[in-house]
């Protein structure tokens, strides 16, 4: 297994590779160096995610393509799933990845997080 991405302020890492073929993510809107998401809300908060995923993906020398599967997790879902589909659609385009939503209770003050599996080539 390797380690794309580890946090020092987290006991966890973001990204890890299986087998050099599956990539797992599991992101939030906090930044490195941070202990508290970007302040804007859901949706500069998915923003930042993207931006973390887009980084990762560059690591893996992956394309968004290769993102196959993506569960968000939002503190408040029924309020903000119509913005975050429009900022979704954005960034995967014309190749959206099957996608779950669920409502939950969220920590450090967070609006989103998202977990994400790529298959890398």
């Amino acid at each position: 297994m390797e380690f794309l991405q580890t946090s020092s302020e987290f006991p966890f890492s973001a990204a890890v590779i299986h087998s050099g073929r599956i990539l797992q993510a599991v992101l939030t809107g906090i930044p490195a160096g941070s202990d508290r998401p970007v302040r804007g809300g859901v949706i500069a908060e998915l923003h930042e995610i993207f931006r973390q995923l887009d980084e990762i993906l560059s690591l893996a020398k992956a394309k968004r393509t290769a993102v196959v599967s993506v569960e968000l997790y939002l503190q408040h879902v029924l309020r903000d799933i119509e913005a975050v589909n429009v900022a979704y659609r954005e960034y995967f385009g014309t190749h959206p990845p099957n996608r779950r939503a669920f409502g939950v209770d969220l920590q450090s003050g967070m609006m989103i997080e998202a977990a994400f599996v790529a298959e890398l080539s």
